[in-house]
């Protein structure tokens, strides 16, 4: 097989890899609802037509439109062996204030060994670096028992609806593994933090602010509801430590509003409705259903000290924490190419926030590796960067890994 390898990386085009991110960064794919064109589709155009030029007959499934997935295969010329998906999303976020920027967000401008602009780390580098390894493969023969499965989906940003609707059209089903190409600056993602996404809703009764007994006041019994749910924050690090590669849980108050509805607000008046919004990061010892349960009991013994108070909670999003065992394998094998690559063994790491990988864990039980090129704290920032010598090290890691993986299982 290291001969194989060998073979497929003298076939991996850098040149034609890194014009090819700067088309796609210089390609604006910031879906912003309501507004015309501004989606993934012209992103999606160009890794769809790349693919159709290298005859893996890619699908095009949209997903809503103008937000289309993009999806191929390359099986391996030895018949048989496991799937590997190697994944990586179109959309980035908005640049935010041209102003804060030095460079052109879409611009894809190099300097020395930097390009710089909006999705060069996260992710169009990561993209770019395993759709050309996927090349390398089949210009070398696809040498080996299995299959590629590429997975170019929209909205990772959002709510993931692109990994979502490809998992529930079953074009995950039976993959042995994932690799999940997002920026994490050259370490072995082995675990993701869990993310979930709660409403909080308190109702009361509007009254005259001279007059509040008259009244229930909904703002005053979610400032009671937070004032316990972060002491629940304080409970759930002491239960559950701190992680080694992912640090301590979070329960974040993100947002409160009063009142929701009705003419604008009045500082007289007792709002009768509340809402806000937690954004929970969780480890992988803790369920994310149990957090509920112990949200709806702070609920429910409020009630009973202030029988007037009404609440209710509604999931936004849930996606559970992930992690796979560093013998696996799928990490055996990235960890491996990654030695291969650069002479040294590779840091192991966690992911702070989620990718479409915990869709694929937590719907089909995939087992999955996060590693692709680009610092792990740039993503969003202004002058969001990437180093390219890591987006072509990035590919050669893919290639090997990939046939490792083949090999070993």
């Amino acid at each position: 097989m290291a001969d194989a390898t060998s073979r497929a990386l003298a076939h991996l085009d850098a040149d034609g890899m890194l014009a090819f991110l700067a088309e796609l960064v210089r390609t604006p794919s910031v879906f912003l609802p309501g507004m015309p064109g501004a989606n993934e589709e012209r992103a999606a155009r160009l890794v769809h037509g790349l693919l159709s030029e290298w005859g893996l007959r890619p699908l095009w499934d949209e997903v809503a439109p103008g937000r289309p997935n993009v999806i191929a295969d390359l099986p391996g010329r030895l018949g048989g062996g496991p799937m590997l998906i190697f994944e990586g999303h179109t959309d980035v976020v908005t640049p935010g204030d041209r102003a804060a920027w030095r460079y052109d967000p879409f611009g894809a401008v190099v300097e020395g060994r930097r390009m710089y602009g909006r999705g060069t780390a996260d992710m169009k580098a990561g993209v770019a670096a395993m759709l050309f390894a996927v090349r390398a493969l089949q210009m070398a023969g696809a040498p080996f028992a299995g299959r590629i499965r590429l997975l170019v989906p929209v909205d990772e940003e959002g709510l993931m609806l692109g990994i979502k609707h490809i998992v529930a059209r079953g074009h995950a089903d039976g993959a042995a593994g994932a690799i999940i190409c997002e920026p994490e600056e050259r370490e072995v993602c082995v675990a993701h933090k869990g993310s979930l996404r709660l409403r909080l809703l308190a109702y009361g009764r509007i009254a005259h602010g001279a007059m509040p007994e008259e009244g229930v006041n909904a703002l005053a019994a979610m400032v009671r509801l937070l004032a316990r749910i972060i002491e629940l924050e304080a409970r759930q690090q002491a239960e559950h430590g701190t992680h080694p590669l992912l640090g301590k849980p979070y329960i974040t108050p993100t947002i409160a509003r009063a009142p929701l509805s009705g003419d604008a607000s009045q500082i007289n008046c007792l709002p009768d409705q509340c809402d806000a919004f937690l954004d929970i990061r969780s480890l992988p010892s803790q369920r994310h259903a149990e957090l509920i349960a112990r949200i709806e009991a702070i609920m429910a013994e409020l009630c009973g000290e202030f029988p007037a108070y009404r609440y209710a909670v509604e999931v936004v999003d849930d996606r559970p924490a992930t992690e796979i065992a560093a013998d696996h394998p799928l990490v055996r094998a990235v960890a491996g190419a990654h030695g291969r690559v650069y002479g040294a063994a590779p840091a192991y790491g966690g992911v702070p926030g989620a990718t479409d990988g915990v869709i694929l864990a937590r719907d089909r039980q995939i087992p999955v590796v996060v590693y692709g090129p680009g610092n792990k704290r740039i993503p969003h920032q202004p002058d969001e960067f990437v180093d390219l010598d890591e987006v072509v090290q990035a590919a050669r890691v893919y290639v090997a890994a990939a046939l490792a993986f083949f090999e070993s299982t």
